[in-house]
């Protein structure tokens, strides 16, 4: 037989069950909600005062920003990797394929204290002319790795540490550097076979 259940004394009853304890769980701890509530307290303002400004302008300033670094950021940033990419010569090509006018931009680059530029044209103009002396094929592409199999001089090895620490191990260079490189660079090109 069925007995009729008060509906009060039910949901007393399933308050009580559900209210015990293992039924809760325990607030998980909050050590930062200070802090946070303090930075976020002090940023309102700021926030406050970005909501106001329409989405419209938000876009145009957004537009604005994507040109400028089209414009002027993106051809620094691909200049600057140009030059370390390969790491054997300048962002010029019209002077790139001639190694007595790459060594003339070296004599300047010294001259004015650039010494890694000096050290980055002297290697170039030095691959350039093992290329044409026939030991290499030379390519823009063409590594210090290559190099060292078809050229295996100790000069050379001790040119391309150099050349590989200033390229891309950001070591400075100096002029005892140069002084390497103009000095190493004849006889790595006259004791390489053809």
């Amino acid at each position: 037989m069925i007995t009729a259940v008060d509906p009060d004394e039910a949901r007393a009853e399933a308050r009580d069950i559900l209210g015990d304890r293992r039924f809760q769980s325990e607030p998980a701890p909050r050590p930062l909600r200070g802090v946070l509530k303090w930075i976020g307290d002090r940023l309102e303002p700021v926030a406050d005062f970005f909501n106001t400004i329409p989405w419209f302008i938000w876009l145009l300033i957004a537009i604005g920003l994507l040109a400028f670094l089209v414009t002027v950021l993106a051809p620094r940033l691909q200049a600057r990797r140009a030059g370390r990419s390969g790491g054997v010569g300048t962002a010029r090509p019209a002077k790139a394929e001639d190694p007595d006018a790459l060594e003339r931009e070296a004599v300047e680059a010294e001259r004015a204290g650039d010494y890694e530029r000096a050290v980055r044209l002297r290697f170039r103009a030095g691959l350039l002319r093992l290329g044409k002396r026939g030991t290499i094929e030379y390519r823009p592409s063409v590594t210090v790795g290559e190099v060292r199999r078809a050229v295996a001089s100790d000069d050379f090895e001790h040119l391309a540490e150099t050349f590989e620490e200033v390229a891309y191990g950001d070591r400075d260079a100096g002029q005892p550097e140069v002084d390497e490189s103009r000095r190493d660079w004849p006889h790595v090109i006259e004791r390489s076979p053809r």
